[in-house]
């Protein structure tokens, strides 16, 4: 049984033509680590001119709408009174209210001192208790359904994986179209779908509200709700909140910056939110060893730098603005490849514990970025799209792999992105960055 690679498409509220196989020339799917969506691009031959079509429009999910309309409501009645010479408190309380017993409400809602020192020409506001009809205006927005979303998954199957009779399948996701280009001569039409959905309330709107007494996965588990999407939490850490507050900010931007503050990842993939534990992930046993002249890639580029990376240690240091108290701690990398430089962050921290914690995740947040790659995967070129021999489903963000061979870069490194291309051939491109062990 020959090796080769089939390419699996599912489109939902697309109108697909029979034989759109004989159409397609190329499919890129663009896998990010965290935070950053994730992209499909699919490109088809259309020298026939026959993919400008309406099916290919790209419309908007919801369309909201905001009408102005007038009603009348029950307030509680109020008098404006001008005092004459001669008035009290007492006599106007008594008018008004029923009662001159009552003069200390008019000298409350007043701010009347002294109940028994007023002058002419004073204007008080006076609540008689009463009730009164007024027109007021109300200002209402609707959502309405005008269509659904068009989406579509992608699934990269590798048949006959390492000559063994298994496939190994790379499921790339459920995307969201929300661009069509068309290019030429000839003439090309490019599909471009997003992990992100642009229809949902996670990236379009912005909000304002204050979340109570409530924790990440509470928060996190809401906003996947209200964007109609699932909610994976890979983590053991949950943050406790007394209040956090969102102001005029998109959910996926709020979140991502919860989940920043608590050393955590997020992403969005196959219609889930996922958080999860980078840290978990990078002590997973790399997947693959890249050797130096294997001929298992194409092209490398390396490269390592020290700009506000490679520090020994990390304080982290926050003063309560209400009891003035200043919590603090620092951690030291058992390492000797830093530079001696101490990284200060300043963050709302509670306790020298959540400190402590803290500053290892910022430090490794750092010095991941020491030393840095990126591989062109060989796979075989001159194929029919569809049918080729070679190629890696493995390769995939959050992966690890090993260099060897590539003297001072032999480490072990986290693919951060990885791209692949099925046209005419199959090749993957990863970016790394380095692993770092012990903490």
């Amino acid at each position: 049984m020959a090796r080769r690679v089939e390419l699996r498409l599912k489109f939902q509220n697309v109108k697909v033509p029979a034989d759109i196989n004989k159409y397609l020339s190329s499919l890129t799917f663009t896998d990010e680590e965290e935070d950053n969506a994730d992209d499909l691009q699919l490109a088809f031959d259309d020298r026939e001119r026959k993919w400008l079509g309406s099916w290919l429009e790209v419309k908007p999910t919801y369309i909201k709408t905001t009408t102005t309309v007038q009603k009348q409501v029950e307030t509680a009645a109020t008098v404006n009174y001008v005092v004459k010479k001669g008035d009290t408190l007492w006599a106007i309380a008594k008018k008004y209210l029923g009662s001159g017993t009552k003069y200390p409400q008019i000298a409350s809602e007043n701010n009347i001192k002294n109940p028994n020192l007023i002058y002419p020409g004073q204007v008080f506001k006076i609540t008689t208790g009463g009730t009164a009809t007024q027109t007021v205006t109300e200002t209402k927005e609707t959502t309405k359904k005008v269509s659904d979303p068009k989406l579509i998954s992608a699934t990269i199957v590798q048949k006959n994986w390492h000559d063994n009779g298994k496939d190994a399948v790379l499921d790339c996701g459920t995307f969201e179209l929300d661009s069509v280009d068309a290019s030429g001569p000839p003439t090309k039409i490019t599909l471009k779908g997003t992990s992100i959905p642009y229809t949902s309330t996670l990236r379009v709107e912005r909000k304002s509200r204050a979340w109570e007494n409530t924790d990440l996965k509470v928060i996190a588990g809401q906003v996947a709700k209200e964007s109609s999407l699932k909610m994976m939490y890979l983590a053991a850490n949950v943050p406790k909140y007394k209040r956090k507050e969102q102001v005029q900010t998109s959910d996926i931007v709020f979140l991502q910056k919860l989940c920043k503050a608590a050393g955590l990842a997020l992403k969005v993939t196959t219609l889930n939110i996922v958080i999860y534990d980078a840290e978990e992930y990078d002590s997973k046993p790399p997947i693959k060893t890249i050797k130096y002249g294997s001929g298992d890639y194409i092209s490398y580029k390396l490269g390592t730098s020290l700009h506000d990376t490679a520090y020994t240690s990390c304080h982290v240091s926050y003063t309560d603005p209400d009891s003035k108290e200043t919590i603090e701690s620092t951690y030291t990398a058992d390492s000797t490849e830093g530079t001696g430089q101490k990284l200060e962050v300043n963050e709302k921290v509670s306790s020298t514990s959540e400190a402590y914690e803290l500053a290892k995740k910022r430090l490794r947040e750092k010095n991941t970025q020491q030393f840095t790659a990126s591989f062109t995967m060989l796979g075989e070129t001159g194929c029919e799209l569809l049918c080729v021999l070679l190629g890696d489903v493995q390769l995939v963000a959050g992966a690890t792999v090993k260099l060897k061979g590539f003297q001072q870069f032999d480490r072990k490194y986290k693919i951060t992105k990885a791209t692949h291309k099925l046209t005419g051939g199959y090749t993957t491109q990863i970016e790394l960055k380095q692993v770092l062990e012990g903490y």
